[in-house]
């Protein structure tokens, strides 16, 4: 079963990861998200559904639109394979605990995190990438994004408070509880940082922030501590290597929420492997 649950979650990923590249083109330009239907940006043909397959699509058409012959880019279908990717990594991390629930009220909380860590993940793709494009991190996905989490992470918590196992009333307020902290503690760090040095961080690294804080917030203090550090980590190596490779002058401005983007979601996928690997590199573990 649990399988069977990670192969569909994977494919959903793919699915999602295409209207995450609708999202990504349009919502910027503040154009509908369902009109007018997938087209060729170049010749305007609408595109039949054969040729909206995730992946398999630009495939067979070889990046090229059957129409004009226009090039389209291949980070369609690495949108697309990055999402079904993190989507499976996702599955493998919290599927088995659903499928191994004990209790109806168990299932529901265990279902309701897995689909908090899915729509976090697909909106971190979306925002990373409108950043990299456009310098903005949306407040049309930030605010969407953090309030259908918090209603999954309160709907967790009254099942939690029903089941009788680890989804009990003890996980589920302490879970509540470190989510509203981290939301709490990464805004106001990011706030003071925004503050400091305004050129540096805007308030939209701030609000997506207290959505990570959020996110990361409910599974410990482990994540959280990982969602504080790994994005500065991630971003101090890519700003290096940029300033090294010469792509970049001191002054550039360089988008953070990639570097925020990657972090909350190895954080939220693998954060308790790394953090064993930290303490363990420390000999704490």
């Amino acid at each position: 079963m649990t399988t069977i649950l990670t192969i569909l979650i994977a494919i959903l990923g793919l699915l999602i990861g295409s209207f995450l590249n609708v999202v990504i083109y349009r919502l910027p330009k503040h154009e509908s998200l369902s009109t007018p239907p997938s087209h060729c940006t170049s010749c305007r043909r609408q595109l039949a559904w054969y040729e909206n397959i995730p992946l398999l699509s630009w495939l067979v058409l070889r990046g090229r639109c059957r129409t004009c012959g226009s090039r389209i880019s291949p980070r369609y279908p690495v949108i697309e394979l990055l999402t079904g990717l993190l989507f499976l990594a996702t599955a493998l991390r919290f599927a088995p605990d659903l499928v191994g629930a004990p209790t109806p009220a168990d299932a529901v909380a265990r279902g309701s995190i897995l689909i908090a860590a899915l729509w976090f993940v697909a909106a971190s793709i979306a925002l990373a990438m409108i950043d990299l494009d456009t310098q903005t991190l949306p407040n049309r996905i930030i605010y969407p994004s953090a309030t259908v989490i918090a209603a999954l992470y309160l709907i967790a918590m009254a099942s939690g408070m029903i089941g009788v196992t680890s989804a009990g009333a003890g996980s589920a307020w302490n879970g509540a509880l470190t989510a509203l902290l981290g939301a709490l503690i990464l805004g106001v760090l990011y706030l003071i940082i925004a503050f400091v040095s305004p050129r540096g961080m805007g308030m939209g690294d701030v609000k997506y922030a207290v959505l990570i804080g959020l996110t990361l917030g409910w599974h410990g203090w482990s994540y959280i501590i990982l969602g504080v550090l790994l994005p500065f980590l991630i971003g101090g190596i890519v700003a290096a290597i940029l300033l090294v490779t010469g792509r970049v002058r001191r002054k550039t401005g360089i988008p953070f929420g990639p570097s925020m983007a990657l972090g909350g979601v190895a954080a939220l996928e693998w954060g308790g492997t790394l953090m064993s690997a930290y303490l363990s590199l420390w000999g704490l573990a």
